[in-house]
């Protein structure tokens, strides 16, 4: 068991220095370095891996230099080519990191630090981007100058956390660039049901405000936006409505299955019929939205959300030959004869159906 062990070591030990030279030889450097570090973790004294250590190194680090000086000569967007810039010293400091790290036992192989290079291409970088959002601030009052301004200002703190004033500039263009969308009302008639609705609201807000990823549109309740003091850019109101949930509706009924059974070398035909309850309850629900811009009636989105919802048990038993029987068949012939479900889970139902299309409409909106 212990040579199987030892077996097993060497041959893990070996195809990770087998992947550090394929790396090498793709002109993957840095990954080639990377894998050659690791291996070491596992077998310091391994002659491949301190080979190809120093070698992918300095390869490397030729690509990256070479990238730098291409950004620095360059024609492209200035932005793109300070952020390569940038990238390139990280990622050389990230090789000598990751070498201090290990510390592998290589006389004539020592990485310098490239942390000031890294540290003056930040400085750079943020310095354009705040410069850039400061030349957004000042062209004309937009939400699109504004959303700008608002991405350079994050950029630079990125870059360099606490930029100059950049936490107060990202403040001031936030509330710019931002649209406040207020639920003004959320209306759920119930009618003569009782339900417990409390859920849904807050779904709704959940996901209008996790749309996408980066957006510039804040969705609050009115309770909310009357609270932190917001000017709403613009209303929404919902209304769920035309509520109904049927009766518990029951039928029997019956139907035949037959298969082909080998027998020898012929076959025969067996069958089995099955007697079915079907229990049923249909739902469906409506629910309007309307949005409008604040300080006018004019609407910039108005639709409707049908829901329908059918609630159905199967459940029976058979007569005949089991053998004819197939998974549906057997399904039903074991189904539970399950209790139905209560108002509050069928409204669950129902809201799902409307919140799927609500939020693909809303996606399309509220990019």
């Amino acid at each position: 068991m212990r040579n199987t062990c030892q077996w097993l070591l060497l041959l893990v030990l070996f195809t990770c220095c087998r992947s550090a030279q394929k790396l090498y030889e793709k002109g993957l450097y840095d990954k080639a370095f990377f894998s050659a570090l690791d291996y070491l973790k596992k077998n310091p004294t391994n002659a491949d891996a301190l080979r190809i250590l120093p070698d992918a190194y300095k390869q490397a680090l030729v690509q990256y230099e070479n990238a730098i000086e291409k950004a620095r000569n360059g024609k492209g967007k200035e932005g793109e080519r300070l952020a390569q810039i940038y990238d390139s010293y990280l990622s050389i400091q990230e090789m000598y990191t990751a070498f201090k790290e290990v510390s592998p036992n290589i006389p004539s192989f020592k990485p310098v630090s490239y942390s000031e290079e890294v540290d003056s291409a930040a400085e750079a970088a943020a310095a354009w981007h705040y410069k850039r959002g400061n030349d957004f601030m000042t062209r004309s009052s937009t939400e699109k100058n504004a959303q700008k301004a608002y991405q350079h200002f994050k950029k630079a703190d990125e870059y360099v956390h606490g930029y100059k004033d950049v936490f107060n500039r990202l403040k001031e263009t936030y509330d710019l660039a931002f649209t406040y969308v207020v639920v003004r009302t959320f209306d759920q008639k119930f009618g003569r049901y009782n339900i417990n609705g409390n859920f849904f609201e807050n779904d709704v807000l959940w996901n209008l405000n996790n749309l996408t990823r980066d957006s510039y549109y804040k969705f609050l309740s009115a309770n909310d936006a009357s609270a932190q003091n917001i000017n709403a850019g613009q209303f929404m109101d919902l209304a769920i409505y035309d509520i109904w949930f049927g009766k518990l509706y029951s039928n029997n009924y019956t139907y035949t299955v037959s298969k082909e059974i080998p027998s020898g070398k012929s076959s025969q035909t067996v069958t089995a019929s099955v007697v079915v309850t079907r229990r049923v309850i249909e739902a469906r629900a409506m629910m309007d939205c309307n949005i409008i811009k604040a300080g006018s009636t004019q609407s910039i989105y108005s639709n409707r959300f049908p829901s329908r919802y059918t609630w159905e048990s199967l459940t029976g038993k058979f007569t005949g030959d089991s053998r004819a029987l197939g998974d549906r068949d057997r399904a039903i012939i074991n189904g539970v004869f399950n209790n139905p479900p209560s108002y509050n889970e069928l409204y669950r139902e129902l809201t799902r159906q409307i919140m799927n299309d609500f939020t693909f409409q809303m996606r399309s909106i509220y990019r």
